[in-house]
């Protein structure tokens, strides 16, 4: 097979990154942590045969009760969070927390976007289901197929964009309806039905998948603004439905942002103190242009959702 120059180096990466999952799993294994691979190649070997399915970082799913010794280990060998310095609403989650060392990324994970289920109960689940695969010389444990499609319609519901919705354009023509109903079983099971059924409803050919699945026309507020991908629209409705007191500090975090955050989120703030100060009035006026919209797609949504109950 001949690949374009983007596809080699594509390719390439993949292979450095293997190298780097088979590495952690290699410790984690010797400290007694319990690990599974959930992205990448479990699913680029599976949908992609013949062809090279990109990926950037390495999804590790670990025990919650092993997380804090995953994340010591992590660092130990060098990894550091990237976005904990950030300390901003929304970026703080066990679902998916980036671990860094130079250009090497782990995602580490201790349950699963759009699964409300015990993070402990889905660990368990999952973990007992598990198959094998080689990947980056040494054999690492994954889950099983109807655990993948899961995974699959939750991971595009939780981006609604890219790679994610290419993923589930062939899932949903490759695997077999047996296939997706033991996904959707395993997905009431871990409650995530709502994140579930909205992924599967995204593309076409797969709303044709949910009417022979027959799943729920359920959803939620929050899953209704995650796919209209308004601005501020998500930030908007945690805010209202955030406790009274958990207001003000929600309101307070958002227009003024620890410096590391704002270092990251805009280049001006990165140029001298001068540009920091600078940043945060911009910051205010962005979110101030986008709150129109913002409002529309809330109010909306909220409409809708009570119109149907």
């Amino acid at each position: 097979m001949s690949l374009s120059p983007d596809l080699l180096q594509q390719a390439m990466w993949a292979l450095a990154i293997d190298k780097v999952t088979a590495d952690v799993v290699d410790v984690f294994e010797s400290q007694g942590i319990d690990v599974m691979l959930v992205k990448g190649p479990v699913i680029g070997r599976w949908l992609y045969p013949g062809e090279v399915r990109g990926y950037g970082d390495s999804d590790l799913l670990i025990s919650p009760a092993d997380w804090d010794r995953a994340v010591s280990t992590l660092e130990e060998l060098g990894f550091h969070n990237y976005l904990g310095p950030l300390d901003h609403p929304r970026m703080e989650s066990q679902a998916g927390t980036g671990f860094i060392r130079g250009h090497e990324n782990i995602d580490l994970h201790s349950t699963l976007h759009g699964l409300d289920a015990d993070p402990a109960v889905v660990w368990q689940m999952l973990w007992t289901r598990a198959q094998s695969q080689d990947v980056g010389g040494r054999t690492v444990r994954v889950p099983d197929r109807p655990a993948i499609l899961m995974h699959i319609a939750l991971h595009a519901v939780h981006h609604v964009e890219g790679k994610p919705l290419e993923d589930l354009a062939r899932a949903a023509r490759i695997a077999s309806l047996e296939e997706w109903q033991a996904a959707a079983d395993l997905a009431d099971q871990l409650d995530g039905m709502d994140a579930f059924a909205t992924g599967i409803r995204l593309l076409s050919e797969s709303k044709q998948l949910a009417a022979r699945l027959s799943l729920p026309d359920a959803g939620s507020w929050r899953l209704d603004l995650r796919v209209a991908q308004v601005p501020v629209a998500e930030g908007l409705n945690d805010l209202m439905s955030a406790p009274r007191a958990e207001k003000l500090r929600i309101i307070w975090r958002e227009l003024f942002p620890n410096r590391a955050f704002m270092r990251w989120w805009m280049p001006l703030a990165r140029r001298g103190r001068v540009g920091l100060v600078a940043s945060y009035p911009l910051r205010w006026l962005r979110l101030l242009l986008r709150l129109p919209a913002g409002c529309l797609a809330v109010y909306r949504v909220r409409l809708r959702r009570k119109s149907r109950s």
